[in-house]
């Protein structure tokens, strides 16, 4: 099937730090120009950019030019929630949470924007707010900042009014942090005159006219100028002429709407702003996707099978019952992802659900022996979900938000208005749940005699291959009454067809906001992480000017060719020093070395080209695992990171300086690798965390250069 992309002259392509700016659009050919004017009009293939898409040489930014995007840019610049300490998100939620339960009140009819009824209910929005915080802190992370909101003093009516102001222009939390932080120390105000003369430019904006905001920068400082000569004849200083970004703040601070309506007219705003209720009608693939959480009426239990459930491994088999986060698409009713969890309401659970919807799942479905492919993903435009502390987390939201995916949260006890995603657990229920043994119905009633605990012989191994056999050969390939009989998998073919694929953002800037987070001490090496150092020549320029320190990491655990950090306030990709790594998930490498150890007890020397040996071999066996891993439930945080280095990576540093990984000779004479955490050494020429430096060698070999993206055109090859 022929390529075609989803994008529109709204969207934006960057490669690598230049934005281009969608001229024109065809059924085969894409016309782009660089923003900065660097270089002429560019024409590529769908295909052409898909695939430079794929191999993270660009990524579409959707809805750049859309004006709450521009609003975003011109309040904030690059700035990104998720960066904030706790205490400033609690903050920036804690006034989220009281305009959302004004507006909801005032949409109830409980309260209006009067002075005296919006004083006389304060108290009681007081109270409501109270019980959302505890309501977070008792099911979700973060009590400690949280618990400080309670004892907070709760605004008055001008500064609630300001809020709910600033949340109706752009409904996006950015909104709600603090000027101040952008203003920077030497921030220079505007004189009341300078204003005047803007805000009389800016009238010329809201015309049919569609004037450009370059020429109202134009006519505001033509005011400015005819003003000067005045202030120059009286003997004043002149002011200053204004940029053009100020004349961009001041009319994304315009209401949205008045503006769309003057410039495009009252019917083409209703279409973009107006609010929408249940009659919402959805078209396109990845338009909206629902996700919420369900309990497997499954018991999973290895008592009753003769096996030891005292041994480690089987802890979470323990609980009995398995918790799944699954996501759908709207349109087509395609289950983009599953994922297990131990517990309800894991936000870690959530983040990796949206992850892999935007991920390709073909190796997966092979791998768990399914017919078919699961190929359904792309980028995500907008997320429905209830009011699950997994969703309305702080990191969710931030999350989000810096994916620029839209945030709606439906109200509880109104199942209806997620009636697609609650389809689909019943379909789980009434469908596959009648094949599985050991199956708890939806209430005991419905179960009546039936013994569940006495016939349990299914293990999250075997839920996980079950689940994802069900939805791909099954549900996918099934006549579909919503789709008046169409299969969701025939439906999202065609409505690719006619829409176009929207491929989801490059797996680097994926991980930048969903990967496990770490913070680890940037030194000559880089940064070191399980046993492998990860640099690049901007993190080393980086460490000359500002010297050792900690910096913030994101890590994927199933690719350990890279990690992302953040430095110069923005996220850079660092690649691993071991080429062996990319591809390699951190079980392959914990496993690898576990058996190195194991294996050349008598060894004086750990030779890199064993390494690569045993990480192919590991590699071949780990396939079916990496497929369950992305499904099962979540093994890997943080923490488990930091525990995993301390037991096997202690000491550990590969891909500084190639050639031979060298142990340290033991206190009687001779070297072995017995696996203790004092006989590993770091390679020739490197330096591990806590040891002393080493000084550079005449020939220290180069360090690698950062991903770049890189454009080409389709027909280079053959010249």
């Amino acid at each position: 099937m022929a390529v075609r992309l989803r994008i529109n002259k709204s969207d934006a392509l960057v490669a690598g730090s230049t934005v281009h700016v969608v001229c024109a659009i065809s059924d085969s050919t894409l016309e782009l120009r660089p923003l900065d004017g660097s270089s002429e009009l560019l024409c590529f293939s769908h295909a052409d950019v898909k695939r430079m898409i794929d191999e993270c040489q660009a990524s579409i930014e959707y809805g750049y030019f859309s004006g709450a995007q521009a609003a975003r840019r011109a309040l904030a610049g690059s700035a990104l929630i998720s960066r904030m300490g706790a205490a400033e998100k609690a903050q920036i939620f804690r006034k989220q949470v009281y305009v959302e339960c004004f507006l909801d009140a005032e949409a109830d009819g409980e309260v209006s924007r009067s002075n005296d009824r919006c004083a006389a209910f304060l108290p009681e929005l007081g109270k409501r707010v109270e019980a959302k915080i505890l309501e977070q802190i008792r099911l979700g992370k973060d009590g400690a900042e949280l618990g400080k909101l309670l004892a907070m003093k709760h605004p008055g009516r001008t500064a609630l009014m300001a809020w709910v102001r600033e949340w109706q222009k752009t409904h996006d939390p950015m909104c709600f942090v603090k000027k101040s932080r952008f203003n920077g120390v030497n921030a220079k105000r505007v004189s009341p005159q300078v204003e005047s003369a803007i805000q009389t430019a800016i009238k010329t904006y809201l015309h049919p006219g569609r004037v450009h905001i370059p020429h109202i920068a134009d006519e505001a400082n033509r005011v400015i100028r005819e003003l000067n000569k005045s202030l120059v004849f009286s003997g004043q200083l002149p002011e200053r002429e204004v940029s053009e970004n100020t004349v961009r703040r001041r009319i994304a601070d315009l209401d949205q709407f008045e503006v769309c309506a003057a410039r495009e007219g009252v019917a083409v705003a209703k279409n973009k702003l107006g609010p929408y209720g249940q009659g919402l009608e959805i078209e396109a693939p990845l338009q909206r996707i629902e996700m919420d959480e369900w309990l497997i009426d499954l018991i999973a239990l290895l008592e009753e099978s003769g096996v030891d459930v005292s041994d480690p491994k089987f802890d979470e088999l323990r609980k009995g019952r398995f918790w799944v986060c699954v996501a759908i698409d709207a349109a087509t009713r395609v289950i983009l992802a599953i994922k297990m969890s131990r517990t309800e309401s894991a936000v870690e659970t959530a983040l990796a659900t949206l992850w892999l919807a935007m991920r390709n799942k073909s190796e997966i479905s092979k791998q768990l022996g399914c017919k078919k492919e699961w190929s359904e993903h792309g980028h995500i435009f907008n997320v429905a979900v209830d009011n699950g502390s997994s969703f309305v987390n702080a990191d969710f939201k931030a999350a989000l938000t810096d994916l620029g995916i839209g945030y709606e949260v439906l109200p509880a006890g109104v199942p209806k208005l997620r009636g697609r995603i609650e389809r689909v657990f019943r379909t789980f229920g009434t469908e596959l749940m009648q094949f599985l043994t050991g199956r708890t119905f939806s209430n005991p009633q419905e179960r009546g005699d039936y013994p569940s605990d006495k016939y349990v012989v299914h293990t999250a191994d075997s839920i996980v291959e079950v689940l994802v056999r069900f939805v791909v050969d099954i549900y996918h390939h099934r006549e579909h009454r919503g789709l008046e009989y169409a299969t969701p998998a025939d439906t999202w073919d065609r409505l690719m067809g006619f829409y176009g694929h929207s491929p989801a953002k490059s797996p680097h800037v994926l991980r930048h906001f969903l990967g496990i987070p770490l913070k680890r001490q940037l030194g000559r090496h880089g940064v070191l992480v399980c046993g492998i150092a990860y640099t690049s020549r901007n993190l080393a320029t980086f460490f000359q000017r500002r010297g050792a320190q900690q910096i913030d990491l994101r890590m994927d655990p199933e690719d350990m060719g890279y990690v992302s950090a953040w430095f110069d306030d923005a996220w850079h990709t660092i690649p691993a020093g071991l080429p062996n790594a990319r591809g390699s998930s951190l079980a392959v490498w914990e496993a690898m070395i576990r058996e190195l150890r194991r294996s050349n007890k008598a060894a004086a020397r750990l030779h890199i080209e064993i390494v690569d040996a045993a990480l192919e071999r590991i590699k071949q066996i780990d396939d079916h695992q990496r497929a369950w891993r992305q499904i099962g439930p979540l093994t890997v945080s943080a923490k488990d990171i930091r525990r995993a280095e301390h037991e096997s990576f202690y000491g550990l540093s590969f891909g500084v300086v190639p050639g031979e990984v060298r142990e340290k000779p033991s206190v009687v004479g001779t070297a072995s690798l017995t696996g203790r955490l004092s006989e590993i050494a770091t390679s020739e020429g490197t330096s591990i965390e806590g040891s002393s430096p080493v000084d550079d060698a005449p020939g220290q070999p180069e360090l690698p250069e950062d991903p770049q993206p890189e454009w080409k055109f389709s027909d280079e090859g053959e010249q």
